[in-house]
């Protein structure tokens, strides 16, 4: 984790590994001013191309305490505080919530996003690290077509199924998203059953509930997700000691007021169903 103190307006704090103070080059930002903040940042490499390409501009979609959403080029990025979720399209801040990082952000703020920075309204994010999100043990390459492009096909009984729970329920992230999106991650070992599902997925998503979900559950088509979700799925997959569930049951049902509960049901629903078709997939 970050160990790293707040930075001023007109320098970047002293930032440390484990406690070894390492040295940070101070930020060079051309036409702003005083009220300026610069923090330090570690980055999914899902974003890599967003970030460390030459700079675009996007947009502020919501903005939480410990998390903003950010539009860069129709693609979700999380800006994340250090204690955030560390969603697999995350920038991590090397602050806490508590210490306030993304207050004064709002919904419509401008943001450009590049060369290893990470603009903001007031806040400058340098982006010094790259970490690798979370995925099952076992999860399988998707297949062609399984997420980006949107694709038609005949309607399946995945796509009853998507069309059933896409957008069912409220907030940014519906309790029916959720649980597609906990399937998702917990079919990753079984393309035969993930791949048609996430095709489902891609065809109706985009008109069924909003894009900040719809974004998450392409990631969630690749095995790409929180920590505390994959914790459970590979527990459910049985990896880890006999307590391995419980010890990461308790993190992931507490995630939002209903995200938690809804993915770890669509992680159960994942391996009921992976079990009862194991032998039809062996064969």
């Amino acid at each position: 984790m970050w160990d790293v103190g707040f930075v001023s307006s007109d320098r970047v704090a002293a930032l440390g590994f484990g406690g070894i103070p390492q040295a940070v080059r101070p930020l060079s930002v051309r036409g702003y001013g005083p009220g300026v903040v610069k923090l330090a940042g570690a980055a999914s490499w899902a974003v890599r191309d967003l970030l460390g390409g030459p700079p675009r501009s996007g947009r502020l979609v919501a903005s939480f305490p410990r998390c903003a959403y950010i539009d860069v080029g129709g693609r979700l990025v999380a800006l994340e505080a250090a204690d955030g979720l560390r969603l697999p399209c995350a920038v991590t801040l090397a602050v806490p919530a508590r210490q306030r990082p993304l207050a004064g952000l709002a919904p419509g703020d401008e943001v450009t996003a590049g060369d290893g920075r990470f603009v903001v309204g007031d806040l400058v994010v340098d982006v010094g690290r790259w970490w690798a999100p979370a995925q099952p043990r076992e999860a399988a390459v998707p297949a062609p077509g399984a997420s980006g492009e949107r694709v038609s096909a005949p309607e399946t009984g995945w796509d009853r199924l998507v069309l059933g729970l896409l957008g069912l329920g409220p907030g940014l992230t519906p309790a029916g998203d959720d649980l597609l999106a906990g399937l998702l991650v917990g079919l990753s070992a079984r393309p035969d059953l993930r791949d048609p599902l996430a095709a489902a997925v891609q065809r109706h998503a985009p008109a069924r509930t909003t894009w900040l979900s719809a974004e998450l559950l392409l990631l969630a088509a690749t095995g790409l997700a929180a920590p505390a979700v994959v914790a459970v799925a590979d527990a459910l997959a049985g990896h880890g000691d006999d307590d391995a569930l419980p010890r990461a049951l308790p993190a992931l049902l507490a995630v939002g007021h209903t995200s938690g509960p809804a993915l770890a049901r669509g992680l159960l629903l994942a391996a009921a169903t992976a079990s009862r078709t194991e032998g039809v997939a062996a064969a």
